[in-house]
């Protein structure tokens, strides 16, 4: 299967992060040949509120938070 790299910039409100976070996690799930890279540029954010909006479901570790596919 021929891949393509997509970037994408999402401007959305912190309570709104983790819905984002979980439609592109939902995506990933259903598609087993896609691979998400995601950062988060929100220095005003509360580190507990950035790890909040990082629980979705099916969750990953924390490992598997941090951990990039070579």
């Amino acid at each position: 299967m021929k891949t393509i790299t997509i970037h994408t910039t999402a401007t959305v409100p912190q309570e709104l992060a983790n819905a984002w976070l979980q439609h592109l996690r939902d995506f990933d799930t259903a598609h087993p040949g896609c691979h998400f890279q995601v950062a988060a540029d929100a220095p005003e954010m509360p580190l507990a509120d950035m790890i909040e909006a990082l629980i979705i479901k099916p969750t990953l570790s924390f490992t598997q938070l941090f951990k990039r596919r070579k």
